[in-house]
């Protein structure tokens, strides 16, 4: 994941120090809460902080049963051997979950954190989002991802969104203009943020009126962009005629049997931020990397189509195959998730800050990491958490 980030010089060290106690870290308000002094505690807030809609859980809990813990877990990367908590200092990390054979064989939570903690999703809610067009689709409510999101939503009809088709955007491909970068003050992505989550003086539909078309055309170029997963949002709330909260509740939280409700940041209108935001604890996430790694299958039932999770997850045109992406980098992306290179055909969530949701169907294997890093994203950290991600599976390989 490349995007541009903050050049903060108070960035450039950190102190691989004891995690400090919970409540050393002052949480922020609605402006503060992602200056570097308030993220830690605020992170695990964001659904108090912001608009925000309940997804509600069922009656039922789906218990995660436990396996044989791993313990002493060390990983290797630039050719030295490193022990966990190396990482978990730099990173700040808050949570850490590993499920091999839908069993937990690994857990840790920090900064705060524990197992009752709604901590943020980020952009792995684009992931989400992507999910809830495929049961869309399984329901009727949307014909095929060929369509362009103007038959489904008229009023993009005067934006650069005219006539694109759904699979386009959900591969972020749609050629509108845009501009995602966190640090610059009059970016695409900081405008959208300001008026619709900070000051709510756009509602998400007001805000896509203002997008425009490029000179690229649909599939022509990958550009990540958070406005093309708020489009997608949008289409999903006009197809089925219900709220993402809503939604994402009948579908997902219910039938896993998730342990806590979730919330999911919105505008001051009550329009989930479909790119972000998504606030649930570890665990939960957890299971919804299960059902993935199953192919949408849920206790004998398939809930997401097998056929959904593969299309989701397996790039199919040239922009997006895995090395296309950047320069020197190797992921793919196809509908919301990035893909790994290689015959495992491994896939994650990613979110800034250092979210990740890691689902590895070959292997069975899921992981869920939840960080607050001091920067919007750090290369050297993502390839260092893939290098953890490498030794789980390693470990959990072993008879």
């Amino acid at each position: 994941m490349r995007l541009k980030t903050w050049a903060a010089s108070a960035l450039a060290v950190w102190a691989l120090a004891a995690p400090a106690k919970a409540d050393e870290y002052p949480c922020g308000n609605r402006v503060t809460m992602w200056d570097e002094p308030y993220r830690v505690c605020s992170y695990r807030r964001v659904g108090e902080i912001y608009d925000s809609q309940r997804v509600a859980r069922g009656t039922v809990v789906t218990p995660l049963p436990y396996g044989e813990q791993l313990d002493g877990i060390t990983y290797t990367y630039q050719g030295k051997q490193r022990q966990l908590a190396h990482y978990f200092a730099k990173a700040r990390t808050t949570g850490l979950i590993v499920l091999k054979n839908g069993r937990v064989v690994y857990e840790h939570y920090g900064y705060g954190a524990n197992e009752r903690s709604a901590l943020t999703s980020q952009s792995m809610a684009k992931s989400m989002t992507s999910a809830l067009v495929g049961f869309a689709i399984a329901d009727g409510t949307i014909k095929s991802v060929d369509d362009p999101i103007t038959d489904y939503v008229p009023e993009l009809k005067t934006t650069g969104y005219n006539k694109v088709p759904i699979k386009a955007i959900l591969q972020m491909s749609s050629g509108v203009l845009w501009r995602e970068d966190y640090s610059a003050s009059h970016s695409d992505s900081t405008e959208f943020f300001d008026r619709v989550m900070v000051h709510n003086s756009a509602s998400i539909p007001e805000f896509l009126q203002t997008v425009q078309r490029g000179p690229i055309p649909p599939f022509g170029k990958f550009q990540y962009a958070s406005i093309e997963t708020n489009a997608i949002g949008e289409l999903v709330r006009k197809a089925t005629g219900k709220s993402l909260a809503a939604y994402l509740s009948e579908k997902i939280w219910i039938p896993l049997g998730m342990e806590g409700d979730a919330t999911w940041s919105s505008d001051g209108s009550g329009n989930e931020i479909a790119s972000c935001c998504l606030n649930a604890r570890l665990r939960d996430f957890a299971r919804f990397g299960l059902l993935m790694a199953q192919k949408g299958m849920w206790q004998g039932k398939q809930l997401l189509p097998a056929k959904w999770v593969d299309e989701a997850t397996r790039p199919d045109r040239k922009q997006v195959k895995p090395g296309r992406l950047y320069d020197g980098y190797p992921m793919g992306y196809q509908y919301q998730w990035w893909v790994f290179p290689g015959p495992d055909r491994a896939f994650t969530a990613l979110g800034i800050n250092g979210q990740f949701l890691y689902v590895n169907p070959s292997k069975n294997l899921v992981i869920v990491m939840t960080n607050v890093w001091k920067d919007w994203w750090i290369d050297d950290l993502e390839s260092e958490t893939y290098a953890i991600f490498d030794a789980f599976a390693q470990a959990t390989d072993k008879p």
